[in-house]
């Protein structure tokens, strides 16, 4: 999107006036309580764990959840947690991991067991994984991304703020089955060990697959929906096909990685192991890439617009600050230059300052300019000024 300097960003407006909690409307109940019934399954599984491995449910918990914590780090330093106020990320997390996840278990069993009846057993075994898992597992998470369109409409006014929902999604999904997984392990592994499967599971699951697991599957899908919301002046039948397309990538991406395709040519030790899951791999995190790019790009110039619109004044923000604005890695190189010159504190400064920035325009383009963002203009001078003295006092 973009607009002209002093003219409203070609947008819906009022921007992100919707909150998340909607009882007046039954996608929020539908969310809810699919939400309650999946996170009580994880809740299960998790009890199980601790009364048979307490060691493996404990320590599992630890890692996964760190494991968690460092994506959502990289997200805030992106700042793409502006896009949204926290409890749709908590939606999002807890639909991928309790919502999406329940139903994914006896859907991909009855689908499998659909295989083996219809062609073989040993089909079943050996391509059921693949035509299971990424129809169900894919159609579930989307259907969360979508419910929250459905709770909070005017909250979805980038391509990225559909996307982070579904990377989020995705996550949830992707870290609570790790866990359900290491507890699985541990419940069948032949030695008298509760570590050993935690610290195999991170390495298979976490380091070698997390790039372009759930998260990087979700987030191409969730672009199709982003497109279909975005561009009501086309055809429906246009944007129906164009979100068809993003999950037929996502699903056929999904399909690679559960498929028994390459699997002959790589060798069963660890370094086999990890080049084979690159090759399958790569391509996902590739495409996410793009897709990202492309809404990174799209939701740059609509900050500008808003900026320009609702935040005109160069004292609140700079010609180069207006400039960054939808360049999150610009706005961290700025930062960690910030750092190296002036210390770790002017770093901090100059941080508070750019996410400030970022509240201003949101609540200038929710609410309109007045009382309403009256405190953040203040809070961005007076960063600045301390900033300023701070740099000053440094030379």
């Amino acid at each position: 999107m973009s607009a002209v300097a002093n003219e409203p960003p070609d947008a819906l407006w009022p921007v992100g006036t919707d909150g998340f909690f909607q009882p007046r409307r039954a996608a929020f109940w539908v969310l809810s309580i699919l939400i309650l019934n999946g996170l009580f399954y994880a809740a299960r599984i998790l009890v199980l764990g601790f009364q048979v491995v307490p060691v493996t449910a404990l320590l599992g918990l630890l890692v996964w959840a760190g494991y968690a914590a460092v994506f959502l780090l990289a997200f805030r330093t992106l700042d793409l947690l502006e896009q949204h106020p926290p409890e749709a990320f908590q939606l999002a997390f807890a639909w991928g991991g309790g919502g999406a996840l329940y139903f994914c278990a006896p859907a991909n069993n009855a689908i499998q067991s659909l295989c083996a009846k219809l062609v073989s057993p040993e089909f079943a075994s050996v391509w059921g994984p693949a035509l299971a898992g990424p129809m169900t597992e894919e159609l579930l998470k989307l259907a969360g991304v979508i419910l929250l369109i459905l709770v909070a409409r005017t909250q979805f006014q980038t391509y990225l703020s559909v996307l982070i929902v579904g990377a989020m999604t995705g996550l949830g999904f992707q870290v609570i089955e790790n866990l359900t997984y290491t507890i699985n392990a541990s419940l069948h592994f032949p030695l008298e060990n509760e570590v050993t499967p935690v610290l195999l599971n991170l390495y298979t699951r976490g380091v070698l697959s997390g790039l372009w697991s759930h998260a990087a599957y979700t987030t191409i899908a969730s672009f199709g929906v982003a497109w279909f919301l975005l561009h009501p002046e086309r055809p429906t039948v246009v944007r129906i096909a164009f979100a068809l397309w993003c999950f037929t990538i996502a699903w056929g991406l999904h399909f690679l990685w559960n498929s028994p395709l390459l699997d002959d040519i790589f060798d069963d030790g660890m370094g086999g192991l990890a080049l084979f899951i690159l090759v399958k791999g790569i391509p996902a995190l590739v495409a996410a890439g793009l897709f990202w790019r492309v809404a990174a790009r799209e939701n740059g110039a609509y900050l500008h617009a808003l900026a320009a619109y609702f935040v005109p004044e160069r004292d609140l923000i700079r010609d180069d600050e207006w400039a960054r604005l939808g360049r999150p890695l610009q706005r961290y190189q700025v930062r960690r230059a910030m750092g190296y010159a002036f210390g770790l504190r002017a770093r901090r400064l100059k941080t508070r300052l750019q996410r400030e920035q970022l509240r201003l325009i949101r609540k200038a383009a929710t609410y309109g300019r007045g009382a309403q963002t009256l405190r953040h203009e203040v809070t961005v001078r007076r960063l600045r000024d301390k900033l300023e003295r701070l740099m000053q006092s440094a030379r």
